[in-house]
């Protein structure tokens, strides 16, 4: 599982030490607010707000005895419609069934997976593959970052020595990255 501070440092280039003290700012002012019963709206996310909780009479499951349950303050996130419809599945996606052998001779559909492509490399040598034009985030000489499609990288002078990025690869040197071999020189 990727950690939230590797995907800011493949996805953006910043420098670890700058992820960590934006994300410690971060949570400062989220712990602050919250402290303060304010409610904490992060756009795209959703809203953090906290649900105070009184004092109340409960019961200890070891020993069944009467005790008294401490006042608490829970922190609530509310995930904004936005959110919630970027994290369903694609509808346009390409789903199989997957078939198993059951203990007779006929096969029973289980559930629906999605198949990846076959690496080119696996494919019989008799088999054309066609690579799919792919786009990277490159650095233009202004300084500002653009979107270019593989077969406009050498237009945009990259060499094997550039940073490209693509949300597959992150961060890489374009030598380093097998899609652009034979590419960039």
């Amino acid at each position: 599982m990727t950690t939230l501070t590797d995907y800011v440092k493949a996805s953006t280039g910043f420098a670890e030490s700058t992820i960590a003290a934006v994300m410690n700012s971060a949570t400062a002012f989220f712990s602050t607010s919250l402290r303060n019963g304010e409610e904490v709206k992060l756009e795209g996310l959703g809203t953090f707000k906290v649900t105070d909780k009184p004092e109340r009479p409960g019961r200890n499951p070891r020993t069944g005895e009467t005790i008294t349950i401490k006042p608490s303050r829970k922190p609530k996130l509310t995930f904004s419609k936005s959110f919630l419809t970027s994290i369903q599945p694609d509808p346009n996606a390409v789903v199989a069934p997957a078939i198993i052998e059951s203990t007779s001779t006929i096969p029973v559909t289980v559930a629906a997976i999605e198949i990846p492509p076959i690496p080119a490399d696996l494919l019989p040598s008799t088999a054309v593959a066609t690579v799919p034009e792919l786009s990277w985030q490159i650095k233009a000489p202004d300084g500002s970052f653009i979107e270019a499609a593989t077969s406009e990288l050498s237009g945009w002078g990259v060499t094997a020595t550039t940073p490209v990025y693509s949300p597959a690869t992150g961060w890489k040197l374009a030598g380093k990255v097998p899609e652009l071999a034979g590419i960039v020189g």
